[in-house]
């Protein structure tokens, strides 16, 4: 049997890794379960934990310590890292700017924000904590868990770094849209309106298609004919939509798709009570069929 322990300088956060070993580890049988200990010394407090059985259950053991420390350093030790480097990385801006820079660091790593590292941020950085965790814990028998995020996490800690300078630059993009969309807004109040009606629709390619009030089809080159062929270019069908509206400039537009559908944000902001929503009629049935071909084709290729 092998005797391993785990120092922390606080005994309150000793005491609540004790408290989350337990629990993390109170799924696994008697016989496969590692055994927990808190004990109290000069300076430090210790978490021990003990190893029984042949390799291959020791190797388990220590895989379900390494995803419950995983766990803890994140909920315990990663806030305080991001205000630390936030606050050296950033030491002009206010204390305003700094919490903003932390809540879509914090809001990334959740996989709230709309940033395109949101959807993987989480797991990576804890795929950094757990690898260095698991080669450290099949070394060695001492964790002193306060050095070890300091000095051995190098790939964590640059994970981190990188998402807070990308948390810096969606806020840098989200800012230049809503004073974009404001300038947009401006323009459309000071333009005479060209059409009376326009009617939004959904079509499955992805574009979008204009039609007036008896529901003919406005021809716009922004989305129609040569527009067609760009989509295969990762063009911003959001944008070309934001285009042809303000070439027509109508007084009225009416969406037929769902409010939760990703352009009426756009939309909205821009001509804001010009805009509303079809309660229901056959196209925003078709639509609605449309974007379902769209959400099937996107998660066929994502």
């Amino acid at each position: 049997m092998l005797l391993n322990t785990i120092t922390l300088k606080a005994s309150t956060a000793a005491g609540l890794l004790y408290l989350c070993l337990e629990h993390d580890l109170s799924h696994l049988g008697e016989d496969d379960a590692p055994r927990i200990s808190q004990h109290s010394g000069i300076g430090h407090t210790y978490v021990g934990y003990h190893l029984s059985g042949p390799e291959q259950t020791r190797n388990v053991q220590i895989y379900y310590l390494a995803s419950s420390l995983t766990d803890f350093i994140v909920q315990h030790y990663e806030p305080s890292l991001l205000i630390k480097w936030i606050r050296s990385s950033y030491p002009t801006a206010s204390r305003e700017e700094r919490l903003a820079i932390l809540h879509e660091t914090q809001a990334i790593l959740q996989g709230t924000s709309r940033s395109k590292l949101a959807g993987e941020a989480r797991l990576q950085s804890k795929a950094h904590i757990m690898y260095a965790l698991l080669d450290y814990l099949n070394a060695e028998h001492l964790l002193i868990l306060d050095g070890f995020v300091c000095f051995r996490l190098w790939e964590y800690r640059y994970y981190l770094h990188h998402i807070i300078r990308m948390a810096v630059e969606s806020m840098r993009r989200e800012r230049a849209h809503r004073e974009f969309i404001s300038l947009l807004r401006s323009f459309i109040e000071l333009q005479e309106p060209r059409t009376e009606v326009a009617h939004v629709i959904v079509r499955p390619n992805g574009l979008y298609r204009i039609l007036d009030r008896d529901y003919s089809l406005i021809d716009t080159e922004y989305l129609e004919g040569f527009a067609v062929n760009l989509t295969q270019h990762d063009l911003d069908l959001e944008d070309l939509l934001i285009s042809a509206l303000l070439t027509i400039a109508p007084f009225h537009i009416i969406l037929h798709f769902p409010p939760e559908w990703s352009v009426t944000k756009a939309i909205q902001g821009i001509f804001g009570d010009r805009a509303e929503y079809c309660p229901g009629c056959r196209l925003c049935e078709k639509s609605r069929k449309a974007i379902a071909k769209i959400i099937a084709h996107r998660a066929r290729n994502p």
